[in-house]
């Protein structure tokens, strides 16, 4: 990744996020909803079995290079970006493709196996499993 993907502060990821609402608010106003460089958040899907948690974001058109995900104090962070296409000069009608750097945080609440945490990225989609703790049992013997 690049340098404008340096960790972030709690404090400077809130007001990113407090940032990224108000932008989303004014934009939602606008014609022509993303411009190059805005933060802008990918449609994710979270779920559980009785085994994992699944993280499943739809990022297509972006290079696996651009892409960073780290686990941390039970949180999931994925950031990137996705670049402009560059070659010819283009009048666009419409700009509905969003460019520019992106974060997701997903907070974890139940204990998982960091060791064992699987990253796949194809067909546009990033794939992210987190193994749980597996609970022992313990029957205690009543006196």
């Amino acid at each position: 990744m690049t340098d404008e993907t340096r960790d972030r502060t709690s404090v400077e990821d809130f007001l990113a996020d407090v940032e990224s609402y108000i932008d989303d608010w004014f934009r939602a106003k606008l014609p022509l909803a993303f411009h190059g460089g805005v933060r802008w958040s990918p449609p994710t899907d979270v779920y559980e079995t009785d085994q994992e948690f699944r993280v499943t974001m739809a990022i297509p058109g972006i290079r696996s290079e651009d892409l960073s995900v780290h686990f941390d104090h039970q949180t999931l962070t994925v950031r990137g970006v996705r670049r402009e296409p560059c070659g010819e000069p283009r009048r666009y009608h419409a700009v509905e493709i969003p460019v520019g750097a992106f974060g997701r945080r997903v907070r974890v609440l139940r204990p998982v196996v960091a060791e064992d945490i699987k990253v796949a990225y194809t067909d546009g989609l990033l794939r992210i499993t987190l193994p749980k703790v597996r609970a022992e049992r313990l029957d205690v013997p009543i006196d």
